[in-house]
């Protein structure tokens, strides 16, 4: 993740940051556990602001069928990069198992996300990087999403490069 991140032209490189930083810092709040983690898009609003917004497998549909992730992972996020810059789709890697509910018992949707998968897209780069950032889930009563300590690393490394 570093090495792709430092390869990246420096303007280009400080976008991306700030968007996997948003969603470093944001997708705690909004995930759950027995929903995992929901499909959000998050995208510059501004030179300083980024967003974070849900996004819903209906809004996704309209860029393809579901069925055909590999198509509409890339274009959702593409469209909103045209007018912001740079825009990330979010999504668990369970995605799959809540589309087409498959699983034991026909309850595949509840298999908790071990990762969040980042795709990302500028308007000044043809290929996007995408990202997996691993996670865990700590407390019993309380439970929480905790990224490991090496996204942390690898974005402030990234950062001073």
């Amino acid at each position: 993740m570093l090495r792709e991140l430092q390869s990246l032209d420096p303007a280009v490189r400080a976008d991306v940051l700030r968007v996997l930083d948003c969603v470093v810092r944001g997708l705690p709040a909004h995930w759950q556990r027995r929903r995992g983690v929901p499909q959000l898009m998050v995208f510059l609003d501004g030179p300083e602001n980024v967003r974070m917004e849900k996004i819903t497998l209906r809004e996704l549909s309209e860029h393809g069928y579901l069925d055909e992730f590999s198509r509409w992972a890339a274009g959702v996020p593409a469209s909103k990069a045209r007018k912001h810059g740079c825009a990330a789709l979010v999504h668990g890697n369970r995605i799959h198992a809540r589309i087409n509910r498959i699983g034991p018992i026909g309850s595949g949707r509840h298999f908790p996300d071990t990762f969040v998968s980042v795709r990302t897209v500028h308007r000044d780069l043809r290929m996007s990087p995408s990202f997996s950032l691993k996670f865990d889930v700590e407390g019993r009563f309380f439970p929480r999403l905790v990224f490991h300590e090496w996204v942390f690393d690898t974005i402030a490394r990234a950062r001073q490069s």
